[in-house]
């Protein structure tokens, strides 16, 4: 990875990082020391955020790249994946699997494999779910 491009995704975390904070009222921080397989902000229990700033997002690196390392890592970590990228001159974006929508069956919970079992939408809608349905701990 380039300086350039590991300093835009270093912004880019900052910046969500701030964003989440400000939506959920927690403090959600860039892990400074990031290994393989640790997700980039900590501060949400039981979701492990991946965080990604390119150029361009187009679905199918989303679907093929970015959405299966999310899942990866939150599925070592044995916590609910939440990838949250932003496009240049574009909003940030969130997908997330589709089982905590249905929170209240608790046997749909099972680890997500496919991007056909996600969610795609804005920050808010994800936040709105999650506390709608109580999905962050305390």
């Amino acid at each position: 990875m380039g300086s350039l491009s590991r300093t835009k995704g270093q912004s880019g975390e900052r910046e969500l990082a701030a964003l989440l904070s400000e939506l959920t009222g927690r403090r959600i921080a860039r892990r400074v020391r990031q290994h393989a397989g640790d997700s980039d902000l900590v501060g949400l229990p039981d979701w492990c955020i991946e965080s990604k700033r390119a150029r361009s997002a187009p679905l199918s690196l989303v679907a093929r790249e970015w959405w299966p390392q999310a899942v990866t890592q939150a599925n070592a970590q044995g916590t609910i994946p939440l990838l949250c990228f932003r496009a240049d001159r574009q909003p940030w974006r969130a997908v997330w699997p589709v089982w905590p929508v249905w929170a209240i069956l608790p046997e749909l919970r099972t680890p997500c494999t496919s991007f056909d079992d996600a969610v795609m939408g804005d920050l808010l809608t994800w936040w709105r779910l999650c506390r709608r349905l109580s999905l962050l701990s305390a």
